[in-house]
């Protein structure tokens, strides 16, 4: 069955389940489950139920962190449709909704109560970890598919938004403690407490593993955070959040050309403090004014080394050093209201400046800053009880380009209690970085001004990436009330993508002139053609029986180019089916996981390309709960990854050039015990 014939007869079958329930329509006292679907806060920036956003959309509910186990996003993310998750090591994340892949994932805008994540360097923000403890999270919204009418150029592909919880959600202190294979090891603490109108709650951590078997992957992880919610009257608060992330890892392979990415030891660190205003004058309306500031340092030096090209170039050590420190500030407001009857508006504008400090990475301007400015408006119409309008732009202008606009207009259909269609389009701009604008790296003979390689080149006047998407979905509850499914089919068009390539640089001496002969310099530059993406993808949630769960999640997808990397850098299916059951004192939880062959990978290897193969793997959680004499609750709780065995997840195209055919750099199975207890 071809690509094209499998959608439409998934878009029947939705279309079938529709006209079933057209059939067997349920006012909303008789459909329970589905009314339990949540108020999504993301989409439009509005508080509006999960079936009248402008977006597909999911929610990662607390319930579902804690079953699965799972430490990390990235992982978590694997049970979202669409998503294309890899695993490099023990340590990186790559994490891509529908692709194409990159060195850096850099299409999806990654929030934690609002404050972004996105690299200014790389883009991304799923290498390393993470700045807050998975216990502290009450969910997770990603929005499936562009979302810059709301949060700009960086939500180009989506929106992944984690919201912690509320101090005065909180029920109780918390330890745990966690020991497993590979040397995984670590210990946490919640302390959470109250008086009177102020809430507060500490979160400290420390972790480490030795990663995966013959691999340099390993890492050591302490973070705190400390959040504080102070009522300030019926109408008013005040949330103060900071934080501090302190790592050391792994890095690299041996054998690379030039020794350009060995085994290594780096450290980096990360603060943050983030203040959040909230006026609510009435139900239908709220002020929030938030500002925050981070700061971010990294450490991670090697010697270079010219082993291996001889006669043609001396032996040489040469000292690399990519230490490198990020300020960045952001202050933004947003006011939504209701000024009619069915009418409901939201806007809000933001200012943000990076600063940066990286001589290795900006040869003769060490110091980079950038500035962006935002405003964003979004509109909700209901022009009918039945049908809901959604009209969303984003101004965004950043300090070396002109000002862009994302647009986006939605229609919703509420054909009854238990079903929605959507139909619209969106637009966007992804703002190249100041490293896809102004990288200029260059490996000097050691004692001299001579350049030996200059690795990038910079380009100032390269264009950011549009992506043009429209989207037909379908939410709704199957006839027997106890399941609901989403549907999307999309078309996405993106033109100008951003991709490295090699380029020439007159050389200045003949060591440089051989060098490049060998490893020829590369730049950041705007693709000719278009890249189309299509497909469907559906998730499917049942409770079948008491205190039992399933999702399953699958994607089909195809990308058009005429540059067959391009097609092959998209993994044509993923898929994942996850059981959750409930019993008792006891709760178990199983994922399979699927993933179609996928060519990406990190490392420049301009002639070299290579498909990981697909795979399957299975993931286990199983726990306890005992409840002790003092009433205190205890679970222990038993979590196994990658259980069908070792498999590779991702190329890092350098050492996999050595390897051919052989897969390195594989991912292997994992297994924890946790004890953790409330107080």
């Amino acid at each position: 069955m071809t690509f094209l014939r499998l959608s439409r007869y998934l878009l029947a079958t939705a279309w079938t389940a529709c006209c079933s329930l057209a059939v067997a329509q349920t006012n909303d006292s008789e459909s329970p489950y589905f009314d339990a679907l949540p108020v999504v806060l993301t989409v439009s920036r509005m508080p509006q139920p999960q079936r009248e956003a402008p977006a597909s959309i999911t929610v990662i509910d607390r319930d579902l962190i804690r079953a699965t186990g799972y430490r990390d996003i990235g992982r978590l993310l694997r049970l979202v449709p669409g998503m294309q998750v890899a695993q490099e090591g023990g340590n990186d994340q790559w994490v891509s909704y529908h692709g194409p892949g990159t060195d850096y994932p850099k299409q999806m805008q990654v929030l934690v109560d609002g404050r972004a994540l996105y690299s200014p360097y790389f883009g991304g923000a799923f290498a390393g970890a993470l700045p807050l403890a998975i216990e502290d999270i009450d969910r997770i919204e990603v929005v499936r598919g562009t979302d810059a009418a709301s949060y700009g150029s960086q939500a180009f592909d989506g929106v992944v938004n984690i919201i912690t919880r509320h101090t005065a959600e909180e029920t109780g202190s918390s330890a745990a403690v966690r020991l497993g294979s590979g040397g995984l090891a670590g210990a946490g603490a919640r302390v959470v407490a109250r008086q009177g109108a102020l809430g507060m709650r500490v979160s400290a951590q420390h972790e480490r593993d030795d990663g995966m078997a013959g691999l340099h992957d390993g890492r050591v992880i302490s973070r705190v955070n400390v959040r504080g919610d102070l009522q300030l009257g019926a109408r008013d608060e005040l949330t103060l959040v900071s934080g501090l992330v302190d790592s050391e890892r792994e890095k690299g392979y041996p054998n690379t050309p030039l020794n350009g990415n060995p085994e290594r030891e780096a450290s980096a660190e990360s603060q943050f403090v983030q203040v959040r205003w909230r006026h609510a004058p009435s139900s239908e309306e709220e002020f929030i004014l938030s500002a925050y500031y981070t700061r971010d340092r990294a450490r991670d030096d090697w010697l270079a080394s010219t082993r291996g090209f001889q006669p043609l170039i001396p032996l040489l050590a040469i000292p690399v050093d990519e230490d490198n420190t990020t300020q960045r500030q952001n202050v933004e407001f947003q006011h939504h209201f209701a000024p009619v009857a069915g009418l409901r508006v939201g806007w809000g504008g933001e200012w943000r400046r990076d600063q940066m400090n990286a001589p290795f990475l900006f040869h003769g301007e060490p110091k980079q800053a950038e500035e962006m400015r935002r405003l964003f408006g979004n509109l909700e119409w209901r022009a009918d009880p039945a049908w809901l309008l959604n009209v969303g732009m984003m101004a965004e202008r950043a300090q070396h380009d002109r000002t862009r606009f994302g647009p986006r207009i939605f229609v919703n259909w509420l054909a009854d209690a238990a079903q929605t269609w959507r139909v619209g389009y969106s637009r966007a701009y992804r703002q190249a970085n100041v490293f896809d604008r102004r990288s200029d790296v260059r490996i000097f003979l050691p004692g001299t001004n001579l350049v030996l390689q200059q690795r990038h080149v910079p380009n100032p006047d390269i264009e950011p990436p549009r992506i043009d998407a429209f989207e037909l979905g379908f939410l709704g509850q199957l006839p027997d009330g106890r399941a609901k499914i989403d549907v999307r089919l999309f078309h996405e068009r993106v033109s100008d993508q951003i991709r490295r390539t090699p380029t020439f640089v007159a050389p200045t001496n003949p060591l440089q002139a051989r060098v490049q002969a060998l490893l020829p310099p590369s730049r950041w530059t705007n693709r000719d053609d278009a890249i189309k993406v299509e497909g469907v993808e559906y998730q499917l949630e049942a409770r079948p029986w008491e205190g039992g769960r399933m999702l399953f999640s699958h994607t089909l997808i195809r990308a058009r180019s005429s540059d067959e990397a391009i097609r092959r850098s998209v993994a044509p299916y993923t898929a994942s089916l996850t059981w959750l059951q409930h019993a008792g004192a006891w709760q178990t939880t199983l994922t399979v996981l699927r993933m179609g062959p996928l060519d990406a990978g990190t490392g420049f290897s301009p002639d070299f390309r290579y498909s990981v193969p697909n795979y399957t793997t299975l993931d286990a959680s199983i726990a306890r709960e005992f409840r002790l004499a003092s009433g205190r609750s205890v679970e222990l709780r038993l979590t196994g990854l990658n259980l069908l065995g070792r498999h590779q997840e991702l190329a890092h195209y350098p050492l996999q050039r050595l390897a051919g055919d052989k897969p390195v750099n594989r991912v292997e199975p994992q297994i924890a015990l946790s004890l953790q207890t409330e107080f």
